[in-house]
């Protein structure tokens, strides 16, 4: 059994979606980040570092173990389910290709995504404030029309003709930067954002958006 501890709308969407998507028994754990659940101790003794999610399998008191990072939390989902096709074959060029997405979705356009809408943590003053906002929304649109390039070069899913786990992690990301409002958001790329809309309407995330009781975006 997985117990995923979220909060609607953060990392936590796309582990969600892929447990949906995989069928696979679990339960959901509230973690109230308006209440201070991050500092909760018994959560902290599950996740040091205070983030949003984290998965327990089993119990880790008797011989469970928990994960953390939403990326991470993903690929174990897709490995202990191979049948749900949440990631090519291993081995396979397609099985890269996702790999490679999920890695550099979460390294780079996730990362500057919480530079842009925590922009205060990274300067004291407004002026600062606007520089450092203003720069990841540059590069921010820049990202996005990589992907759409390589959408419209080799879509119809990230890897090609193979749906995976990488898909429900963009479709995460980028239904923060429409909500956002960054300069160029997801929306205004014809290509991207027929992606978008067809990844929102598969089953998982209908009934993720539904169970949180927020999106669709697009």
């Amino acid at each position: 059994m997985y117990t995923l501890y979220y909060d609607p709308d953060t990392a936590s969407l796309a582990p969600h979606m892929c447990l949906l998507h995989a069928g696979a028994p679990y339960r959901l754990t509230l973690v109230d980040r308006a209440k201070g659940g991050l500092d909760d101790p018994a959560y902290r003794r599950l996740n040091p570092h205070g983030r949003i999610p984290t998965m327990t399998i089993g119990d880790p008191d008797k011989g469970g173990y928990v994960m953390t990072e939403a990326a991470a939390i993903c690929l174990k989902i897709a490995q202990d389910h191979p049948e749900a096709g949440l990631m090519p074959e291993d081995g396979s060029r397609a099985y890269a290709q996702a790999l490679s997405w999920l890695f550099y979705l979460t390294n780079t356009l996730q990362a500057d995504t919480m530079v842009f809408h925590y922009a205060r943590r990274y300067a004291a003053t407004t002026a600062g404030i606007e520089q450092v906002r203003g720069e990841a929304g540059a590069r921010l649109g820049s990202m996005l029309g990589q992907i759409d390039r390589s959408l419209k070069d080799g879509g119809p899913w990230l890897a090609g003709d193979a749906f995976s786990a990488a898909d429900y992690f963009l479709l995460m990301v980028a239904g923060w930067l429409e909500q956002f409002a960054i300069p160029d958001p997801p929306s205004i790329r014809p290509t991207l954002s027929a992606y978008l809309r067809r990844a929102q309407e598969l089953p998982a995330a209908v009934e993720a958006y539904r169970i949180e009781a927020h999106g669709p975006y697009f």
